[in-house]
């Protein structure tokens, strides 16, 4: 795990430290399964799958879409094409970057999804910020992790 601060904020050498920065969560649902944001497009090699996204996401919304940087590739996440609430593009607080690499913490009990939060990693500096997160009716992971 390599996640430093920078004064107040966060800051990860890649985006497998978000994982510990998500189970590191306080005041909210235990994350126990961490999922990692990946273009599914066919268009894109399995071994070359895009992992850098613009982020369009409103925390009180609980909604979030993601744009593949290797094609223009939308992902809305789960329902929430449903709620969408036209949010503004994410871009870093640190150094003003619009590209990042975006993590799932999910809480599951009894198999099924209870909670998700998403987080994102500025791909110039490294800043992690939460972006939202929802409530989830108890989804099989199964069949979540591949909508992610």
């Amino acid at each position: 795990m390599v996640i430093r601060t920078v004064g107040a904020r966060r800051h990860a050498e890649n985006v497998e430290d978000l994982a510990d920065w998500l189970r590191g969560l306080d005041g909210c649902p235990h994350v126990n399964e961490i999922a990692f944001a990946r273009c599914r497009h066919a268009s894109h090699d399995n071994d070359e799958t895009a992992t850098w996204f613009y982020v369009e996401a409103d925390a009180e919304g609980g909604v979030a879409r993601l744009r593949c940087l290797g094609g223009g590739h939308t992902t809305d996440l789960l329902d929430s094409a449903e709620h969408w609430t036209f949010p503004g593009v994410w871009a870093c607080i640190s150094c003003g970057q619009s590209i990042a690499e975006i993590a799932y913490g999910i809480h599951t009990e009894d198999g099924g999804a209870q909670w998700l939060a998403m987080v994102a990693r500025c791909v110039e500096c490294g800043d992690v910020t939460g972006l939202t997160d929802m409530v989830l009716p108890g989804t099989p992971i199964e069949e979540l992790l591949p909508r992610l």
